[in-house]
């Protein structure tokens, strides 16, 4: 007789607890933490640790990428300028040529 009433009461208790958890109606985000206590500080402080250091992460990246932007783009403004040197130069020639052909034309 002792027994079944022990047992009752061990799935009458188990019954509560987990009604109890399963209607939690608190929907402020770090409901979990309310309880401040030294597991939810910790928790808290691996949270945090691991989204600075996924931010981390990302500004690593962000940087890299940009470095690799700022030499692409020095690149193209170092082509740019020789190609600029180079149309100098054939236009140069052009006009060399022109005042030839017009000399050779009034002889």
């Amino acid at each position: 007789m002792l027994r079944i009433c022990a047992n009752l009461l061990k799935q009458r208790t188990s019954q509560v607890l987990v009604s109890t958890r399963l209607t939690s109606t608190d929907p402020s985000s770090g409901s979990i933490n309310a309880a401040h206590d030294k597991f939810s500080e910790r928790e808290k402080a691996l949270e945090n640790s691991y989204f600075r250091k996924q931010n981390d992460e990302l500004m690593a990246k962000l940087r890299k990428r940009h470095e690799e932007l700022e030499k692409q783009s020095d690149d193209i403004e170092q082509e740019q300028e020789k190609i600029e040197a180079e149309i100098k130069k054939l236009e140069k020639q052009r006009e060399e040529l022109a005042k030839k052909t017009q000399k050779q034309t009034k002889k």
